[in-house]
């Protein structure tokens, strides 16, 4: 949210966030995707931070984890299903396969019931320590609380993709986008619902999260490795979440092949008129202005085939929108014995 200026006058400014007191309870969304060799110690790790001296302390009422199975296909489903059946107060949504991380978390979304509700991944590298700091943000009046990576562990090639993937959406979005933050963060049981509310299909939460508004506010941390396991989002899906995440939240790759292809028209124009020029000030010769004009057309087909890799990337996303699929399909969920019909 961007500040008010110092000089704004007192009846423009925003009033500030009231303080939030009374027990709430809280769904925390954990996707998971081949997650069998992290589960114990995440569980372990949650177990720690959500034990009920720390709940009261932070009136924090019940705690439900929400798994959402993407389709693995190790034993991870069956290991939570084992832990809820022994009494876990979780719940499993099994989707029918594997429909991506950011479909999952909409899965996840899709099933809050409480007040608050905290998206994390499974893999430890968004700490479960941070989850009551979060709720102490929000009893200060944020509406969300977003975690931002200080600095993060881990390879650096990815790393530097990272990097760059948030500042180029950021520059090209039309809202502001706050930098080096994932899905990692809690939101009110209000922005959960405005989040349904909308009609994509296909979604892209982080940035939905910044254009729904509220109040939002970071909580800064270092992302640490992964402990266990082998990480799930390769080259190829930061690349899809890298795309999908720019057309989602912008059309301004669109208006620059607009502004390239009507600058270039101009320069071809030109060329062509220089061209014309040197036939008639030299007959017979090769005039100089054909091999820049030879250039031109080179340079041409490169900007071309750029404005078409642009244009397929929001036709493609377009032809998927207007079919209206869902952005996922449960197949089955898991909730503890005494809570079935």
């Amino acid at each position: 949210m961007s500040p008010v200026p110092a000089t704004a006058p007192a009846h423009v400014r925003p009033p500030a966030p009231a303080a939030r007191s009374g027990p709430v309870a809280l769904d925390v969304i954990i996707p998971v995707f081949n997650e069998e060799e992290v589960l114990e110690l995440l569980l372990e790790r949650l177990g720690q931070e959500l034990g009920p001296d720390k709940l009261s302390a932070h009136g924090v009422s019940r705690v439900r984890l929400l798994f959402v199975d993407d389709g693995s296909t190790d034993a991870t489903a069956r290991l939570l299903a084992q832990r809820i059946e022994a009494g876990l107060d979780a719940r499993l949504i099994r989707l029918s396969r594997n429909f991506g991380h950011q479909s999952a978390v909409c899965a996840g979304l899709d099933h809050v019931e409480s007040e608050l509700a905290v998206v994390m991944d499974a893999d430890l590298q968004d700490p479960p320590e941070l989850l009551l700091p979060m709720v102490e943000r929000w009893r200060q009046g944020a509406d969300v609380v977003f975690a931002r990576r200080r600095r993060r562990k881990g390879n650096p090639v990815k790393r530097m993709g990272y990097w760059a993937f948030y500042r180029l959406v950021a520059f090209l979005s039309e809202i502001q986008l706050p930098l080096d933050t994932g899905d990692f963060g809690l939101l009110d049981r209000r922005v959960v619902q405005a989040l349904r509310s909308l009609p994509e299909n296909l979604r892209f939460p982080r940035g939905l999260r910044a254009w729904v508004g509220f109040r939002q506010e970071a909580l800064e941390y270092d992302r640490p490795e992964r402990p266990l396991g082998r990480p799930k989002y390769t080259f190829t899906k930061l690349y899809q979440l890298a795309t999908d995440g720019i057309a989602a939240m912008s059309t301004r790759p669109l208006q620059v092949a607009q502004v390239g292809s009507f600058f270039f028209g101009l320069l071809t124009i030109a060329f062509l008129a220089m061209l014309v020029w040197g036939y008639f000030a030299a007959p017979g010769e090769i005039p100089r202005p054909f091999l820049l004009t030879y250039a031109l057309i080179a340079t041409g087909f490169c900007v071309q085939s750029f404005c078409l890799y642009i244009l397929g990337a929001y036709v493609g996303r377009t032809y998927l929108e207007v079919k209206g699929r869902p952005p996922y399909v449960v197949m089955e969920i898991v909730v503890p014995k005494e809570r079935q019909p």
